[in-house]
């Protein structure tokens, strides 16, 4: 896989805003310039919108809200993981 090095910046810029206090502008940031790379924008808005909800949610329930969307996400990422590692164990015949 290829890295892109303005994908790189961005992430740098991202953590460099959070740290500085500003997780709205972190969105910001977030939605803006994941234009500039998608070639095909169907699914963009559903994007957006999903972003401005947890950058409201982060904003309305603070810290604890923070932690309960990390938590879900880090299961959800699991889930998905352990998916794969199964069916890469069909495909292989060992399942």
């Amino acid at each position: 896989m290829e890295v892109d090095r303005r994908f790189l910046l961005l992430c740098a810029g991202e953590v460099l805003v959070v740290a500085a206090g500003n997780i709205v502008a972190a969105f910001i940031i977030q939605v803006i310039v994941l234009a500039l790379y998608l070639e095909d924008r169907r699914g963009y808005p559903v994007y957006a919108v999903a972003t401005a909800l947890f950058a409201a949610t982060v904003v309305l329930g603070g810290v604890v809200a923070l932690l309960v969307l990390v938590a879900v996400l880090v299961c959800g990422y699991l889930a998905l993981s352990l998916y794969d590692y199964r069916l890469s164990l069909m495909a292989r015949g060992e399942a």
